[in-house]
């Protein structure tokens, strides 16, 4: 009895091992883009994107605080996530200036004019599913000692909360790159001979 009681229990209540959904990062529909560019507007190459330690890891996290974070263990990013940033922005900025940025020419090598680095200091979502992104970015010119354009985004979005859906967070998460994208866009001259502001 007691052996049949032990097999009984350890079998009917043993929890199945939950299994780990993985996300990426989208970009923004192209009919959400409301920019339009000319054909003098430079072609952006997307160079590195760096974020802090605390992302670059395999699960999502959520901020419960300004020093605490939760681990969803059960949500995986498909992507290192600043893999997936660049890759998201290039995309948005692609459509954004409909100027074939970041295309590779046949011998590999880019043909952009223009080459934007992002250094990311916040990009999360908390508990309530308010998403935060905070970057420094610069534009420079090839072969340029100074930047052509340099500023600081400093965005919010709201979505809905993360707890029992993880999908929100990657979501929210790319509707804030969407909005970086405008805003980079936004800032990009015309033409290559524009000068600085």
């Amino acid at each position: 009895m007691c052996g049949l009681g032990l097999l009984v229990g350890g079998c009917l209540f043993k929890s199945a091992p939950v299994q780990a959904r993985h996300f990426i990062l989208t970009p923004v529909p192209p009919a959400e883009h409301a920019l339009a560019a000319t054909s003098q507007t430079p072609a952006i190459d997307v160079g590195f994107v760096k974020m802090p330690s605390y992302l670059l890891r395999e699960s999502m996290v959520i901020r419960k605080s300004a020093s605490e974070f939760e681990v969803i263990d059960d949500a995986t990013w498909a992507e290192q996530l600043d893999e997936g940033f660049r890759r998201v922005l290039q995309d948005n900025l692609s459509s954004l200036l409909a100027s074939g940025q970041g295309h590779l020419s046949a011998t590999g090598r880019s043909e952009a004019r223009l080459r934007l680095s992002v250094d990311v200091e916040q990009f999360d979502v908390d508990t309530q599913g308010r998403g935060t992104l905070v970057a420094n970015w610069r534009l420079t010119e090839p072969g340029a000692d100074s930047p052509l354009k340099m500023d600081e985004a400093h965005l919010t979005r709201s979505g809905p909360a993360p707890h029992g859906n993880p999908q929100a967070v990657a979501i929210t998460l790319s509707g804030l790159i969407g909005e970086f994208s405008r805003q980079v866009a936004a800032a990009v001259p015309r033409s290559a001979g524009e000068a600085k502001p």
